[in-house]
């Protein structure tokens, strides 16, 4: 199949973000707490990690009742907006982010973004980095009933900009991204965007990596 589209992921991807997860973990921790999670299980920041990236059926493994699971996502998403939009107006662009993106469409791709940032933040990161021209459709968190590593988040961007799972390639710089392009049989890039960060998607399996984004067009080109 030819190449139609590529689809990035945005914070660490295409935005270098300032949003304090410190305060965010530590938010969370405490609406936990308040719902009666054993404070021992969250000595392991993985486990507010977890919560994070699964939501309301994360916080019931916890033992949680469903309307008090309910209750407490509902706070914890309230603090994950509050906490990325904080940072907001200091994101900036990850480096050769809008020459890449511009390179790619040019060669007639379609550009996408799936992110599990919220849209309020998502919309004003790329207008403060000028991305926004250059992306066609963005979902974002609350855009979506299944956030990734759902696979269904990257398929719906891929169903907006007409192109099946072959036809593209998805970008991303987390475990969490390789997971949801694996899961949606879309061949992923990993994006190193540090060594420690880089280290994490081999370990995580990831077989193709780019450190500079320019790269990316390397792949287009071969795929």
């Amino acid at each position: 199949m030819r190449l139609k589209a590529v689809v990035f992921d945005l914070d660490g991807t295409l935005v270098d973000s300032t949003i304090d997860y410190e305060k965010m973990s530590g938010l969370i921790k405490e609406v936990l707490l308040a719902v009666g999670v054993d404070g021992e299980l969250l000595t392991d920041r993985r486990r507010v990690y977890a919560v994070i990236r699964g939501g309301e059926a994360a916080i019931a493994e916890f033992g949680i009742e469903p309307s008090r699971a309910r209750e407490a996502n509902a706070k914890i998403n309230a603090i994950m907006n509050m906490v990325e939009l904080e940072g907001a107006h200091l994101a900036k662009p990850m480096r050769h982010s809008a020459e890449t993106l511009s390179e790619l469409k040019g060669r007639g791709l379609s550009i996408g973004v799936a992110t599990r940032g919220c849209r309020e933040y998502a919309v004003e990161s790329m207008r403060l980095t000028r991305l926004t021209p250059l992306v066609e459709v963005c979902l974002a968190r609350d855009d979506v009933v299944y956030p990734k590593p759902d696979p269904r988040h990257l398929l719906d961007v891929l169903t907006y900009l007409d192109a099946s799972p072959g036809e593209a390639f998805y970008v991303g710089d987390t475990s969490t991204d390789l997971e949801t392009a694996n899961a949606a049989k879309v061949m992923f890039v990993g994006y190193r965007r540090s060594e420690e960060w880089g280290k994490r998607l081999e370990e995580a399996g990831c077989k193709r990596m780019v450190d500079d984004l320019l790269d990316l067009l390397g792949f287009a080109d071969g795929f």
